[in-house]
Protein backbone atom coordinates (compact mmCIF):
# COMPACT_ATOMS: atom_id res chain seq x y z
CA UNK A 1 0.00 0.00 0.00
CA UNK A 2 2.75 2.49 0.91
CA UNK A 3 4.40 2.16 -2.51
CA UNK A 4 1.25 2.98 -4.49
CA UNK A 5 1.03 6.52 -5.81
CA UNK A 6 -2.59 7.71 -5.73
CA UNK A 7 -1.79 11.29 -6.63
CA UNK A 8 -4.20 12.53 -9.31
CA UNK A 9 -6.68 9.66 -8.96
CA UNK A 10 -10.31 10.82 -9.07
CA UNK A 11 -12.74 8.31 -7.58
CA UNK A 12 -16.51 8.72 -7.28
CA UNK A 13 -18.52 6.63 -4.82
CA UNK A 14 -22.17 6.35 -5.74
CA UNK A 15 -25.25 4.75 -4.25
CA UNK A 16 -28.41 5.74 -2.42
CA UNK A 17 -28.68 7.36 0.99
CA UNK A 18 -27.40 5.11 3.79
CA UNK A 19 -25.38 2.80 1.52
CA UNK A 20 -22.08 3.34 3.39
CA UNK A 21 -20.32 5.89 1.17
CA UNK A 22 -19.20 8.19 3.98
CA UNK A 23 -17.85 5.37 6.16
CA UNK A 24 -15.84 3.90 3.29
CA UNK A 25 -14.46 7.16 1.87
CA UNK A 26 -13.41 8.33 5.32
CA UNK A 27 -11.34 5.19 5.87
CA UNK A 28 -9.89 5.23 2.34
CA UNK A 29 -8.84 8.87 2.74
CA UNK A 30 -6.68 7.88 5.71
CA UNK A 31 -4.87 5.24 3.66
CA UNK A 32 -4.55 6.96 0.30
CA UNK A 33 -4.15 10.52 1.61
CA UNK A 34 -6.57 11.63 -1.06
CA UNK A 35 -8.98 14.30 0.21
CA UNK A 36 -12.69 13.58 0.50
CA UNK A 37 -15.09 15.89 -1.27
CA UNK A 38 -18.80 16.04 -0.62
CA UNK A 39 -21.71 18.45 -0.77
CA UNK A 40 -23.01 20.42 2.17
CA UNK A 41 -26.05 19.25 4.09
CA UNK A 42 -28.96 19.14 1.69
CA UNK A 43 -31.37 21.43 3.49
CA UNK A 44 -32.50 25.03 3.75
CA UNK A 45 -33.24 26.28 0.24
CA UNK A 46 -32.42 29.97 -0.12
CA UNK A 47 -35.30 32.07 1.10
CA UNK A 48 -36.78 29.25 3.20
CA UNK A 49 -34.45 29.04 6.20
CA UNK A 50 -35.24 26.23 8.57
CA UNK A 51 -37.22 24.21 6.07
CA UNK A 52 -36.35 20.52 6.02
CA UNK A 53 -35.54 18.65 2.83
CA UNK A 54 -38.65 16.56 3.31
CA UNK A 55 -40.84 19.68 3.33
CA UNK A 56 -39.32 21.31 0.25
CA UNK A 57 -41.59 22.02 -2.69
CA UNK A 58 -40.69 20.72 -6.14
CA UNK A 59 -39.22 24.10 -7.11
CA UNK A 60 -37.19 24.31 -3.90
CA UNK A 61 -35.93 20.78 -4.41
CA UNK A 62 -34.58 21.72 -7.84
CA UNK A 63 -32.90 24.78 -6.35
CA UNK A 64 -31.12 22.53 -3.87
CA UNK A 65 -30.08 20.10 -6.62
CA UNK A 66 -28.54 22.88 -8.72
CA UNK A 67 -26.74 24.29 -5.68
CA UNK A 68 -25.31 20.92 -4.70
CA UNK A 69 -24.30 20.14 -8.30
CA UNK A 70 -22.40 23.44 -8.44
CA UNK A 71 -20.77 22.84 -5.05
CA UNK A 72 -19.57 19.42 -6.08
CA UNK A 73 -18.19 20.61 -9.42
CA UNK A 74 -16.31 23.46 -7.77
CA UNK A 75 -15.09 21.27 -4.92
CA UNK A 76 -13.67 18.67 -7.32
CA UNK A 77 -12.05 21.33 -9.52
CA UNK A 78 -10.15 22.63 -6.49
CA UNK A 79 -8.53 19.20 -5.98
CA UNK A 80 -6.21 18.57 -8.95
CA UNK A 81 -4.18 16.21 -6.74
CA UNK A 82 -7.11 13.78 -6.85
CA UNK A 83 -10.05 13.10 -4.57
CA UNK A 84 -12.60 10.66 -3.19
CA UNK A 85 -16.07 11.98 -4.01
CA UNK A 86 -18.69 10.94 -1.47
CA UNK A 87 -21.85 10.74 -3.58
CA UNK A 88 -20.48 12.56 -6.63
CA UNK A 89 -22.48 14.89 -8.90
CA UNK A 90 -24.91 12.01 -9.53
CA UNK A 91 -26.28 11.69 -6.01
CA UNK A 92 -28.70 14.62 -5.72
CA UNK A 93 -29.94 14.23 -9.28
CA UNK A 94 -30.99 10.61 -8.73
CA UNK A 95 -32.61 11.53 -5.41
CA UNK A 96 -34.66 14.25 -7.08
CA UNK A 97 -35.57 12.06 -10.05
CA UNK A 98 -37.08 9.36 -7.84
CA UNK A 99 -38.73 11.79 -5.44
CA UNK A 100 -40.30 13.93 -8.16
CA UNK A 101 -41.71 10.89 -9.92
CA UNK A 102 -42.66 8.64 -7.01
CA UNK A 103 -42.36 10.51 -3.70
CA UNK A 104 -40.27 9.58 -0.66
CA UNK A 105 -42.14 6.38 0.15
CA UNK A 106 -42.92 4.65 -3.16
CA UNK A 107 -44.25 1.16 -3.69
CA UNK A 108 -41.35 -1.26 -4.11
CA UNK A 109 -42.59 -2.21 -7.60
CA UNK A 110 -42.93 1.40 -8.79
CA UNK A 111 -40.83 2.68 -11.69
CA UNK A 112 -40.04 6.36 -12.38
CA UNK A 113 -40.53 5.79 -16.10
CA UNK A 114 -44.04 4.49 -15.48
CA UNK A 115 -45.21 7.45 -13.40
CA UNK A 116 -47.57 9.76 -15.25
CA UNK A 117 -47.10 13.41 -14.35
CA UNK A 118 -48.73 16.51 -15.75
CA UNK A 119 -48.36 20.28 -15.81
CA UNK A 120 -45.77 21.86 -13.55
CA UNK A 121 -44.76 18.49 -12.08
CA UNK A 122 -43.84 17.14 -15.50
CA UNK A 123 -41.90 20.34 -16.23
CA UNK A 124 -39.90 20.01 -13.02
CA UNK A 125 -38.99 16.45 -13.93
CA UNK A 126 -37.85 17.52 -17.40
CA UNK A 127 -35.57 20.17 -15.88
CA UNK A 128 -34.13 17.59 -13.50
CA UNK A 129 -33.54 15.19 -16.40
CA UNK A 130 -31.49 17.88 -18.13
CA UNK A 131 -29.44 18.37 -14.96
CA UNK A 132 -28.91 14.62 -15.04
CA UNK A 133 -27.41 14.84 -18.51
CA UNK A 134 -24.87 17.35 -17.18
CA UNK A 135 -24.09 15.08 -14.24
CA UNK A 136 -23.56 12.03 -16.45
CA UNK A 137 -21.37 13.99 -18.85
CA UNK A 138 -19.24 15.16 -15.94
CA UNK A 139 -18.96 11.61 -14.58
CA UNK A 140 -17.87 10.27 -17.96
CA UNK A 141 -15.19 12.93 -18.42
CA UNK A 142 -13.97 13.61 -14.89
CA UNK A 143 -13.79 10.37 -12.88
CA UNK A 144 -11.09 7.75 -13.27
CA UNK A 145 -13.09 5.24 -11.26
CA UNK A 146 -16.77 5.02 -10.32
CA UNK A 147 -17.66 2.68 -7.46
CA UNK A 148 -21.25 1.74 -6.70
CA UNK A 149 -22.11 0.59 -3.18
CA UNK A 150 -25.40 -1.33 -3.04
CA UNK A 151 -27.79 -1.15 -0.09
CA UNK A 152 -26.95 -4.13 2.13
CA UNK A 153 -27.78 -2.82 5.60
CA UNK A 154 -31.26 -1.55 6.57
CA UNK A 155 -31.66 2.15 7.30
CA UNK A 156 -31.12 2.91 10.97
CA UNK A 157 -32.70 6.38 10.98
CA UNK A 158 -35.91 6.86 12.92
CA UNK A 159 -38.00 8.37 11.51
CA UNK A 160 -36.58 7.41 8.14
CA UNK A 161 -36.20 10.23 5.58
CA UNK A 162 -36.86 7.73 2.77
CA UNK A 163 -38.02 4.12 2.53
CA UNK A 164 -36.10 0.97 1.67
CA UNK A 165 -38.05 0.89 -1.60
CA UNK A 166 -36.77 4.40 -2.39
CA UNK A 167 -33.19 3.19 -1.94
CA UNK A 168 -33.77 0.12 -4.10
CA UNK A 169 -35.39 2.13 -6.89
CA UNK A 170 -32.66 4.79 -6.70
CA UNK A 171 -29.89 2.20 -7.01
CA UNK A 172 -31.59 0.45 -9.91
CA UNK A 173 -32.14 3.74 -11.74
CA UNK A 174 -28.59 4.93 -11.12
CA UNK A 175 -27.04 1.77 -12.57
CA UNK A 176 -29.34 1.91 -15.58
CA UNK A 177 -28.44 5.54 -16.29
CA UNK A 178 -24.71 4.87 -15.90
CA UNK A 179 -25.04 2.01 -18.37
CA UNK A 180 -26.98 4.07 -20.90
CA UNK A 181 -24.43 6.88 -20.66
CA UNK A 182 -21.56 4.42 -21.10
CA UNK A 183 -19.97 5.37 -17.77
CA UNK A 184 -17.89 2.39 -16.55
CA UNK A 185 -18.50 1.45 -12.93
CA UNK A 186 -17.70 -1.27 -10.40
CA UNK A 187 -20.18 -2.69 -7.91
CA UNK A 188 -18.54 -3.46 -4.57
CA UNK A 189 -20.56 -5.41 -2.02
CA UNK A 190 -19.83 -7.19 1.24
CA UNK A 191 -19.18 -6.16 4.80
CA UNK A 192 -17.21 -2.94 5.53
CA UNK A 193 -13.84 -4.71 5.57
CA UNK A 194 -14.52 -6.54 2.30
CA UNK A 195 -15.59 -3.30 0.64
CA UNK A 196 -12.47 -1.54 1.90
CA UNK A 197 -10.10 -4.23 0.68
CA UNK A 198 -11.73 -4.44 -2.75
CA UNK A 199 -11.61 -0.65 -3.13
CA UNK A 200 -7.92 -0.64 -2.23
CA UNK A 201 -7.31 -3.27 -4.90
CA UNK A 202 -9.28 -1.36 -7.53
CA UNK A 203 -7.64 1.96 -6.75
CA UNK A 204 -4.17 0.41 -6.80
CA UNK A 205 -4.89 -1.04 -10.24
CA UNK A 206 -5.80 2.45 -11.47
CA UNK A 207 -2.76 4.07 -9.87
CA UNK A 208 -0.41 2.87 -12.60
CA UNK A 209 3.24 3.99 -12.88
CA UNK A 210 2.40 6.72 -15.38
CA UNK A 211 0.44 8.46 -12.63
CA UNK A 212 3.52 8.77 -10.48
CA UNK A 213 5.04 12.22 -10.37
CA UNK A 214 1.87 14.05 -11.35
Amino acid sequence: MTTVQYNGLRVAFVGAYGNGKTTLTTRLAQITRLPRTHGSAMRDPLGASGKSLEDCSEAELLQLIVRRFTERRVGEALLPQGFLSDGSVLHEWIYAKVRLALGRFPDENARPAGARRFGASAAFEEVNDQIGQLALSHARQSYDLVVHLPAEVPLADAPRPISEAFRTISDRLLLAELGRADVPFHVIAGNPEERFQECCRLMASCALPEREGR
